[in-house]
């Protein structure tokens, strides 16, 4: 028995549609580097790679780093302000966690009492010993979101 093998495809002289967006973002990504004047691909282009002013190149690397042109080891300026909502609120998400803590800590006691009845005052103690727990790390997350909100 002879196996026929289905022809093969002519190779395709166009590359695929992904592959020609692919070279359009990268050639609009270059373009500011070649022409200083189309703006409207500077959106494309990282920071890094912009062109440096005559007095930036000019000078060495020490007196770059002297004078404070680290890229993104550079001190801010500013204050983000929006940056420090958004630590302060993801912070904010483990008190929902100690809230859920201490909900399941309070089922476990009605189900260890309806058990084991006997031992109702020491399930109670152990009950309000872990939610002391709870409490106190509750409040530490809640100064440390403090602090990320309102730290500069």
């Amino acid at each position: 028995l002879k196996t026929i093998d289905p022809p093969a495809a002519p190779p395709t002289k166009q590359p695929p549609a992904n592959m020609a967006l692919l070279q359009a973002v990268r050639t609009a990504r270059f373009a500011p580097l070649l022409r200083p004047q189309a703006a409207a691909c500077r959106c494309f282009a990282a920071p890094a790679l912009q062109p440096r002013s005559s007095a930036e190149a000019k000078c060495s690397p020490a007196q770059a780093v002297s004078t404070g042109s680290l890229g993104l080891g550079a001190p801010l300026s500013k204050r983000n302000a929006g940056v420090s909502v958004l630590g302060c609120a993801i912070a904010m998400v483990a008190v929902g966690g100690c809230a859920q803590g201490i909900g399941q800590l309070f089922a476990a006691l009605v189900v260890g009492m309806a058990r084991n009845p006997s031992m109702k005052e020491d399930l109670f103690t152990y009950t309000l010993i872990g939610m002391g727990f709870l409490e106190f790390l509750a409040i530490v997350v809640i100064l440390i979101a403090g602090l990320l909100l309102y730290s500069e």
